[in-house]
C-alpha cells in the first residue's frame, strides 16, 4: 500500500475507487462510501487528506505525505495543479517587507507557522508550534482544544486525560482530527515528541504537502464515468453538483428528468465569463447576451453577443475598440477552444478573430467557466498569428503533460484549418 488517504467531498465516491485501484488503503470512510464500496469502516490514521476547496467546490485540495504526484497527474490530467513551495505547517522566518519567497506574509510575525499555503499570493501565519499528524504543541496558557471533527464527549475525555498533565505545565494542546483513531500509547509519545521538537526548536522536516487542483470539465467528465460504475449518475453530475445538490440526487434515485433540463435552467440571458489562468488567477471577461442555445442531455451550445464602449485596443488584433464595437462568440462542451469573431459597430465589418484555447467550458448558474491554456491565435487581414506560446511554456508548470501536450494538439488542429479553409 502507498499510503492511508481520507476522502472527503463531492467527488468522494470516484476518488474512492481510483485511489483505491491505485492501492492506496481508504480509511476513515463515511458509511455511506463503506456502504458502496461494501467494505468495513477502517478507522486507521490518515496519511493524506483529499476534499473540496472551501471557497470553490471546483477545486480539490489534497494534503499530507505521501503523495504521489504523479499519480495526481494521471487522475486530473486535463487540471492545472498548483503545488506550494511552502509546506503546510511548517516554521519560517520572514524577511523584513513582510515577506516570504516573494509571498506575501500576514500576520508580520518574525518567525511563525504556515497555517494557508499561498495559493492566492498571500501566506498567513500562527504562533510556533510543533505538529505531527495527530496533535500540535506549544508553550501558552496551558488549554487543550480539539478539531471541529472531534464531537463525541468521551472521546474528548479520553484526550484530556493526555493533554492535561501538559497544559499544568504551561503547554497548549490542540488535537487533530487523527487523534480519536490512534491508541493512547502512541498518543502519548506523539504528545513526548512534540514537547521535545518545541523546546529543542527542531522544525526542519515538519509541514505537509498542500496541492489545489482547479478542475476541469473533461476531468469531471471523465470522474463521472467512474462514480458511474459505482452508483447511478449522469452525465455532468459533478459539474451539475457545483449548483445544484439535492436536484441532482432525486434525479439520479428516482429516474426522473433529464440532466438536460437542469443544464438549460443555469444559462440566463445574460451570461458571465470566468477565465481562469493556470496559476490559478481568475479573471472576469466582459460577459454577453445569449443569442443561440442548444442544449440536451448530452451537451451544449452556446452563443454570445458581447458589447463594447470605446475604451482600448483588440488583444492580438491591434485595432481600437470604438462605441458599438461587439463580439460573436461561441461556447461549445465539446470543444477545446472559442472562436471570438470582433465586428465594428458602425457598418458591422469584420475587424478580425480571435481565437482562445481552453478547457471545453462549463456552466455553472450565469455563468461560463474554462481553464485557459495560455496559446491563443489570431486572424486579422489575412494575416494568422500564434500568441503566448512562451506563456505556455512558462505556466507548464501548474500543467501535467497531457495538458500541455493537448494544448498543442488544438493549436496545431486550428492553424490546420485555418490554412485549408481560411477563416474557420
Amino acid at each position: 500500500m502507498k499510503g492511508r488517504v481520507r476522502i472527503r467531498g463531492i467527488y468522494a465516491t470516484a476518488l474512492t475507487s481510483i485511489f483505491s485501484s491505485l492501492s492506496y488503503e481508504i480509511v476513515q470512510q463515511s458509511i455511506e462510501i463503506a456502504e458502496r464500496f461494501m467494505q468495513e469502516i477502517n478507522n486507521s490514521p490518515a496519511d493524506i487528506t483529499i476534499k473540496d476547496f472551501e471557497d470553490d467546490r471546483g477545486k480539490i485540495i489534497v494534503m499530507g505525505n505521501g503523495i504521489i504526484e504523479e499519480d495526481l497527474h494521471s487522475i486530473f490530467k486535463y487540471s492545472f495543479h498548483w503545488r506550494s513551495p511552502i509546506k503546510l505547517y511548517s516554521i519560517i522566518e520572514t524577511e523584513e517587507s513582510c515577506t516570504y519567497l516573494n509571498f506575501k506574509v500576514e500576520p508580520c510575525l518574525k518567525e511563525g507557522i504556515v497555517t494557508k499555503p499561498p495559493y492566492d499570493g498571500k501566506m498567513i501565519l500562527g504562533e510556533t508550534k510543533a505538529v505531527s499528524k495527530y496533535a500540535m504543541v506549544w508553550r501558552g496558557k496551558g488549554i487543550t482544544t480539539f478539531s471541529e471533527h472531534i464531537r463525541d464527549e468521551e472521546e474528548r475525555l479520553r484526550l484530556l486525560s493526555l493533554s492535561s498533565p501538559l497544559n499544568r505545565k504551561g503547554y497548549n494542546v490542540k488535537w487533530r482530527s487523527n487523534a480519536k483513531y490512534a491508541t493512547l500509547n502512541e498518543l502519548k509519545e506523539d504528545l513526548e515528541r512534540l514537547v521535545m521538537k518545541y523546546e529543542n526548536r527542531e522544525f526542519k522536516d515538519q509541514g505537509e504537502d498542500f496541492h489545489l487542483i482547479t478542475l476541469s470539465l473533461p476531468d469531471k467528465l471523465q470522474l463521472d464515468e467512474v462514480r458511474k460504475s459505482v452508483v447511478d449518475t449522469v452525465k455532468y453530475h459533478h459539474m451539475l453538483k457545483l449548483s445544484y445538490n439535492r436536484e441532482i440526487d432525486s434525479l439520479e434515485k428516482n429516474k426522473e428528468g433529464s440532466p438536460g433540463k437542469l443544464l438549460e435552467a443555469l444559462i440566463s440571458d445574460f451570461m458571465k465569463i470566468e477565465h481562469i489562468k493556470a496559476n490559478g488567477k481568475v479573471i472576469y471577461l466582459r460577459g454577453g447576451k445569449v443569442i443561440e442555445k442548444e442544449v440536451n442531455d448530452n451537451g451544449y451550445r452556446i452563443v454570445l453577443r458581447r458589447e463594447f464602449t470605446s475604451n482600448g485596443i483588440l488583444d492580438g488584433i491591434g485595432k481600437r475598440i470604438e462605441d458599438g464595437d461587439y463580439d460573436i462568440v461561441e461556447y461549445n462542451s465539446n470543444k477545446w477552444y472559442q472562436i471570438h469573431k470582433y465586428y465594428s459597430g458602425i457598418d458591422n465589418s469584420l475587424k478580425g478573430v480571435y481565437i482562445n484555447i481552453s478547457t471545453p467550458p462549463e456552466l455553472l448558474r450565469g455563468k461560463i467557466r474554462y481553464l485557459d491554456l495560455e496559446i491563443d491565435i489570431a486572424i486579422k487581414d489575412s494575416e494568422t498569428l500564434v500568441l503566448d506560446e512562451d506563456e505556455l511554456t512558462k505556466k507548464s508548470i501548474y500543467m501535467p503533460s497531457s495538458l500541455v501536450n493537448r494544448t498543442k494538439e488544438v493549436a496545431n488542429y486550428l492553424l490546420n484549418q485555418i490554412r485549408q479553409n481560411g477563416l474557420i
